[in-house]
Parts: C-alpha cells; sequence; structure tokens
C-alpha cells in the first residue's frame, strides 16, 4: 500500500495569537518538526496543506530520502476546516491511503503514528485515536474522494472529521499515552507543553 503523508498546517490559530507552525518546539518550528516526524515514516510523498506557501528548511537529514517529495498545497476551498486541507492534498495525491497530522501536537511521537498506519493498512479502514480524530490513518477509497469533493461544494452539512469517521466506519484504537495527543490552541497550553517536554527530556 502506497502511503503519502500529510501535516495540516493551514489554520487560522486565532485562539493562540501566532502561527501555531512557527511556534519553537526546541531548535525546530513545530512545522519543521512535525514534517520531519511524518518523513521518517515509510511515506512516498510529503504534503503540507498550508495556506501561506512558506517552505522552511525542515527535512532533516534523517529525511533526506523525503527531500525531494514533498510539496505545499494551498486550500482548493478556503475556511471550512480540516477536511478542506484534506480535500486538497487529496486530489494531489496518488496513494492508496493518507497519514495525516496537524501541526499542532508538540507531544507526538514516531511510534503514535505506526500504530495508525499498521492498524489502517490491515484493516482498510481509516484509524484514529480514542477522543482525538487527528492524526488520522486515511485510505483514498473512490467513495472517500467522493465525500471529500461533496464537503467542498457543501453538499455535506457536517464537516467534521468526526463526522467523516463515523461514515465510513473509521476503527477507534486507544493510544498508548494519551497526552502525547494533545493539541495546543493557547499559550496557556503550549506552556504546558514546553513544561512536559522538559520533564521529558526532548
Amino acid at each position: 500500500m502506497v502511503i503519502d503523508g500529510v501535516v495540516l498546517a493551514g489554520g487560522m490559530s486565532s485562539r493562540m495569537g501566532e502561527d501555531k507552525a512557527l511556534l519553537k518546539r526546541d531548535e525546530r518550528d513545530m512545522l519543521t518538526y512535525t514534517a520531519d516526524l511524518v518523513s521518517s515514516l515509510p511515506i512516498e510523498y510529503l504534503l503540507i496543506s498550508r495556506n501561506e506557501a512558506i517552505t522552511a528548511n525542515y527535512l532533516t537529514n534523517e529525511a533526506d530520502d523525503c527531500a525531494q517529495n514533498y510539496k505545499v498545497v494551498n486550500d482548493v476551498v478556503a475556511d471550512i476546516g480540516p477536511l478542506g486541507g484534506i480535500y486538497s492534498v487529496a486530489i494531489q495525491s496518488n496513494a492508496d491511503a493518507l497519514i495525516i497530522t496537524p501541526v499542532d501536537l508538540p507531544l507526538l511521537r514516531k511510534e503514535d503514528l505506526e500504530a495508525l498506519i499498521n492498524r489502517g493498512t490491515s484493516a482498510k479502514r481509516p484509524v484514529y485515536y480514542s477522543h482525538h480524530y487527528l492524526p488520522l490513518f486515511l485510505p483514498l477509497t473512490i467513495e472517500i474522494r467522493q465525500y471529500l469533493e461533496d464537503v467542498v461544494k457543501g453538499k455535506v452539512p457536517q464537516r467534521s472529521v468526526n463526522t467523516m469517521c463515523t461514515n465510513f466506519g473509521a476503527i477507534e484504537v486507544t493510544p498508548k499515552k494519551n497526552s502525547r495527543l494533545t493539541n495546543v490552541n493557547t499559550p496557556a497550553q503550549w506552556n504546558a507543553a514546553k513544561k512536559l517536554l522538559l520533564l521529558a527530556g526532548n
């Protein structure tokens, strides 16, 4: 199964007050960290959903194999949430499936994404963690591609990842460590995540 990696980095970041993708996690910003993380997986291409085409020098030595295989994709239809970004990258992808990760998970690890891929490739169904619809393993079936197209055309009233997962019988799995799936939307949440990173030594 051919898999493309996706980083969703096109949100407004209104509650954070600054672009979450450019927040410094360590020596790297969150866009760089997340792109490196996804690039370390067995993917064909890396697709970055980004309203502003910022192509930072994010590909590390460990991701050299993917260095020539990435693309920044602007939303085809703006301001309709994560499904708009997913549709925009899906129409650029010839892969059988996507592993999709938002840019605001500073505690996320490679093993968390690998578990979704392993379960999804065997079941050939969408897979997500309990109470967290992103990150997501998403097969690009004809039916799912059509659903995403209907979303951007306004034919689907509930434009949420949750609803899509429900409609396509997604598998819910229990995370190894739930705190690693905590996203950051406010400065307070970001500061709390940085403290956890310091305690974990990474």
